[in-house]
Formats: C-alpha cells, sequence, structure tokens
C-alpha cells in the first residue's frame, strides 16, 4: 500500500472513530468503607452511611411505612455483612451485603429502631454522553432508590413488613432499578438508598450494575474539515513525489 493510500486509510479511520464514539459503561455496586477495598472494579464510591437524611431528598412515605430517619451509630462508615445466607440472598455479583454495623443475620443480635436509614455512593459520567441503565438490589426490610434526588422505585405496600418486606426489592427477591436518563447529571452523580426498616430485626442493603453512555455523534461540519484536511495532505504528499 502506498502513503496515499495508508493516508486515507488512516483519515477513514479518524472520522469513523469519531463518528461513533466508544461508549462509556461504569459499574455501580455496594461495598463497604471498611476495609475501603473495591471488591468488584465498581466505577461508583464505597457505599456510606448517612445519619441524618440526605441533602435534596424527600423520603419516600407511603401507608404502612415507617417515618423518621435514624441516627443509627451515628458515624458516615459502613461495614461488610457476612453470614446472610440462606435467611438473606447471596450478594449480588461482586457486590456485598452492607449495613451501618453487624445487623445481618448470623452476627451478634441486634434490633435496629424502625424507621428510614441513609446508604450513599457517587460517581463520574463524561459530559455530553446520554446514559442508561438499571441495578439489581436486595434490602431488609425494603428500599427507595433516588438518583440525584429524584426517585427511581416504588416500594410495595409491605404487608405489615414480615421478615424482609412482601414487596420487593426485599433480602430474598431482587428487583431491577431501571433508571430514568432524564435524572443523570454531565459530572458527579449521586446515589442514595433509603433503607427502610419495619420489622425491628436484620438490617442492610445490597446491590449491583451498570450504566452506559452513548456518545454524541460530532456535526458533519467537522468531519468534512477532517476529511478534507486528509485528501489535501494526500495532495501535498503527491505533488512532492512527482516533484
Amino acid at each position: 500500500m502506498n502513503r496515499c493510500s495508508k493516508l486515507f486509510a488512516l483519515g477513514s479511520v479518524l472520522i469513523l472513530g469519531t463518528a461513533f464514539a466508544a461508549a462509556d459503561t461504569i459499574l455501580l455496586g455496594s461495598y463497604a468503607t471498611s476495609p475501603g477495598t473495591n471488591p468488584g472494579g465498581f466505577g461508583n464510591t464505597a457505599t456510606s452511611f448517612s445519619p441524618t437524611t440526605p441533602s435534596g431528598i424527600t423520603p419516600f412515605t407511603g401507608a404502612g411505612f415507617p417515618t423518621g430517619t435514624q441516627p443509627g451509630n451515628g458515624g458516615t462508615g459502613t461495614v461488610i455483612l457476612s453470614n446472610v445466607t440462606p435467611v438473606w440472598a447471596g450478594p449480588l455479583g461482586s457486590s456485598e451485603w452492607i449495613s451501618y454495623a453487624q445487623t445481618g443475620p448470623g452476627t451478634p443480635a441486634m434490633n435496629p429502631p424502625n424507621g428510614n436509614y441513609y446508604f450513599v455512593s457517587t460517581f463520574s459520567t463524561l459530559p455530553g454522553e446520554t446514559y442508561t441503565g438499571s441495578i439489581s438490589v436486595l434490602a431488609d426490610d425494603s428500599v427507595a432508590v433516588f438518583l440525584n434526588g429524584v426517585l427511581q422505585n416504588t416500594p410495595t405496600d409491605p404487608g405489615g413488613f414480615p421478615h424482609c418486606s412482601a414487596g420487593v426489592p426485599n433480602c430474598l427477591i431482587s428487583t431491577t432499578v431501571t433508571f430514568n436518563s432524564a435524572n443523570f447529571l454531565s459530572g458527579m452523580n449521586t446515589l442514595v438508598f433509603q433503607d427502610i426498616q419495619g420489622a425491628v430485626i436484620d438490617l442492610g442493603i445490597d446491590y449491583n450494575g451498570s450504566i452506559t453512555g452513548s456518545g454524541a455523534v460530532p456535526e458533519p461540519s467537522s468531519l468534512i474539515l477532517l476529511g478534507t484536511g486528509l485528501i489535501g495532505s494526500a495532495g501535498a504528499l503527491l505533488r512532492r513525489r512527482r516533484a
């Protein structure tokens, strides 16, 4: 292949690569701030406990659901919950069951008061991308998921809060929470989980999933300028060879 042909081939690759930018995929999952390791290559921060209702959140409420925010241990760390099966489903993918303390089954007895417990994680998106995606969620007793302050699911009537809420997501059956694309922000995004406690025993959440961004197609004028420049370069090369 002569130099001009190579140059034209390179131009085609560049134009196609610009027009069809590679998708940006971000893995999301629950993992604890202690010991602070990321178990699954997730693109979000470790999920931290919030002893107060996070800013910008209007808590989910409904008939039969508890009200009020519980302070937990008063800190912001989360811990990994172990020995969760068979009372709870095992962790989803590479995620971890987490809580503000050892509140899971198989651990020393704890009776977290009824109310709402909040867990927060953040991740960053690229500018100019449109994102879609979802997460699978498990919770005891149930959970409401917020993306940048906007509720993404509606917990169903718990039916008196049997062990793990009868309304999914619960501790035995995961549910898929699909994100509303309009609720993503360019740059920093915040996930908030309102863990709803109604049975005064065991507490925790687990989630795993991903989002994918589709790149914006460049303006036609930009592609034309790129192609014209490459053609001009090829012409200059030919003229030098003839000289």
